[in-house]
């Protein structure tokens, strides 16, 4: 992480002001550093957009040493479609187990037997990918803490 030099001894300029403002009434306001482009606020920075605010690097840290203390985000879209796969066997498995009755007790075993089956496979399935190091689930980019 990139630590300013203070005091700075090279060339500079300082704007001091009660208020500063930097308007492009046609195009854009470009801001760059060689090392960092910092901004910093005793109480809020806002960045507001009408169509989209586009964060592209390869880390993003949400709070402080996020990464090494925090935890991956998880990526909704794929963490539902787990859920849904894994909710969709259930109910499969649920409907063998509901016709279950205790008349038939041979083919109600096979009922419970095939029940059984699903749900093993499928909770094996998710195990499986979520205790992999690289979880497809968990984002690879964003972490929180």
């Amino acid at each position: 992480m990139f630590k300013p030099e203070f005091p700075y001894k090279g060339d500079q300029i300082i704007l001091s002001s009660e208020r500063v403002l930097i308007h492009s009434n046609k195009d854009a306001i470009f801001l760059f550093g060689k090392q960092a482009v910092s901004l910093s606020s005793t109480k809020t920075i806002n960045l507001d957009a009408v169509d989209s605010v586009l964060v592209d690097t390869k880390l993003v840290q949400l709070g402080p040493k996020a990464r090494v203390l925090g935890e991956p985000v998880i990526l909704g879209r794929t963490m539902v479609t787990q859920i849904s796969v894994l909710l969709a066997n259930l109910v499969m498995a649920s409907s063998k187990l509901i016709s279950v009755s205790s008349e038939d007790l041979g083919g109600s075993m096979e009922k419970i037997r095939e029940a059984g089956e699903i749900m093993n496979k499928e909770a094996s399935r998710l195990k499986t990918l979520l205790d992999q190091a690289d979880t497809p689930v968990l984002s690879k980019v964003t972490y929180t803490r």
